[in-house]
C-alpha cells in the first residue's frame, strides 16, 4: 500500500492550536535532505539553473508554475511521498487529505521582485475552511529579504481579496476588494517571518494573508515550492471567474476534491487515482489551456 513517508515528529496540540490562531506555523527541520535535494534538483531542470550561480542575469527570472506535479516525476515524488500530507492532516484535523495542486516560486539571483499581499483562497476555485498550503525553500530565506511574511489571524477576517500576482496581474475578473496596504500601515498589524534554512516549512491556512519582500537572500538564487491542500469540508465551487485547472478532472460544482488531478493521499493514497500520472508525465488540456489564456487577457494589472 501506498503511503507518504512519516515524519520524524508529529505537531504537537500548541502548534496546531497556533495555526488555527495565527493562521501559520513554522517547522523546523521538517524535510529531510533527500527531500530537500529532489525538490532542487527538479527546479534547476525547470528553469535551467545551477546550484552556485550568482551571476546577474541581463533579465533575472521568477518562475511561478503550477501544477508542476503532473508533468516533473521528481515534484509528483515530492507531493505525493514526502511527510507534508501527515502535517497538513493535523493542521486541519480532517479525517481525509487531498492534493490540490504544487506551485513552484523561482528567484533567480539578482531579481528584486516581490510577492504581493494576497491569499491563496481567491485565486483557488474551493469552499470550505480545511485549506492549507505548505511552503518550503531549498535556498536558505531571511526576513530582510526574501522570506515569506504573514498577517497574523487574517484567516479569520470576513473579508476577501482579489488574487493579485506577481507583475501586478489580478488572477480574476471577479469584483474583489483591494488587499489593504501592509508596508504603509506595518504596525498595525501582527506580521510574522522567520530565516528559513532548506528543510524547514511554513504550514499556512489558505485565507492567511501574506507576501514576499524583493530579492533573494546574499544575492542567491531562492528556489521554493508549496504545495496545497484539501481537507474533508473541501468543495469545488469554481466562478467562471477564475482560471480553470488546466487538466480535466470531471469534478462538478460542490463535489467533494478527489480524483486522478486531486488524489486523496491520506489515509493512505488511492492507487487507482494516481496510476496513470505513475506511468508517466500528464501534459495538460490543450482547450483548457487556450480558454485560460483567452480569460487571461481579460485580467487587470495594477501598478505595486
Amino acid at each position: 500500500m501506498l503511503t507518504p513517508e512519516m515524519p520524524s515528529r508529529l505537531l504537537t496540540e500548541v502548534e496546531i492550536e497556533r495555526f488555527w490562531t495565527d493562521g501559520v506555523i513554522i517547522v523546523r527541520d521538517f524535510y529531510p535532505e533527500n527531500w530537500v535535494t529532489t525538490v532542487r534538483d527538479a527546479l534547476n531542470e525547470i528553469c535551467g539553473l545551477q546550484d552556485e550561480e550568482t551571476e546577474s542575469a541581463k533579465d533575472p527570472r521568477f518562475r511561478a508554475d503550477a501544477y508542476t506535479w503532473h508533468t516533473n516525476d521528481r515534484l509528483r515524488d515530492f507531493s505525493l511521498f514526502a511527510p507534508t500530507a501527515h502535517a497538513v492532516r493535523q493542521v486541519l484535523r480532517s479525517e481525509r487529505i487531498n492534493l490540490f495542486c504544487d506551485q513552484i516560486f523561482v528567484k533567480q539571483a539578482h531579481n528584486v521582485e516581490r510577492t504581493p499581499w494576497h491569499h491563496d483562497f481567491t485565486f483557488f476555485p474551493l469552499s470550505g475552511d480545511q485549506i492549507a498550503s505548505v511552503w518550503t525553500s531549498t535556498d536558505p530565506v531571511t526576513t530582510a529579504e526574501s522570506a515569506l511574511e504573514f498577517v497574523a489571524g487574517s484567516h479569520r477576517w470576513p473579508q476577501r481579496f482579489r488574487p493579485l500576482g506577481v507583475g501586478g496581474v489580478v488572477k480574476s475578473v471577479a469584483p474583489l476588494s483591494q488587499t489593504p496596504n501592509f508596508d504603509a500601515d506595518r504596525e498595525q498589524y501582527q506580521i510574522m517571518s522567520w530565516d528559513m534554512q532548506p528543510g524547514d516549512a511554513v504550514i499556512f491556512h489558505a485565507l492567511t494573508l501574506h507576501g514576499a519582500r524583493g530579492k533573494p537572500a546574499g544575492n542567491l538564487n531562492r528556489r521554493a515550492i508549496a504545495t496545497r491542500w484539501c481537507g474533508d469540508d473541501a468543495r469545488f465551487t469554481p466562478t467562471g471567474k477564475e482560471l480553470q485547472i488546466p487538466w480535466s478532472h470531471g469534478l462538478k460544482a460542490g463535489d467533494p476534491i478527489g480524483g486522478p488531478v486531486f488524489p486523496q493521499v491520506l489515509p493512505q493514497i488511492n492507487e487507482e487515482e494516481i496510476s496513470a500520472r505513475m506511468n508517466g508525465p500528464i501534459p495538460p488540456d490543450k482547450d483548457l489551456v487556450r480558454q485560460n489564456m483567452e480569460l487571461a487577457s481579460r485580467f487587470e494589472k495594477v501598478a505595486l
